[in-house]
């Protein structure tokens, strides 16, 4: 999905908010990130046969 202006603006005229105009790129970057952390949220889980690597203690 594109994270757009345009969507940003619906969204947060939604939600009651304003957002200034020099801060729609940083709102828009950080939707982005968070589209890539669900994504990651919901992906197809890690095959059970791999084992996660040891953990080295002091």
């Amino acid at each position: 999905m594109r994270i757009s202006e345009e969507l940003v603006r619906h969204l947060a005229g939604h939600s009651g908010l304003e957002i200034a105009p020099e801060h729609m790129p940083g709102v828009i970057r950080n939707l982005e990130v968070l589209e890539g952390q669900i994504l990651l949220l919901f992906a197809k889980p890690i095959d059970p046969p791999i084992e996660p690597a040891p953990v080295y203690r002091l």
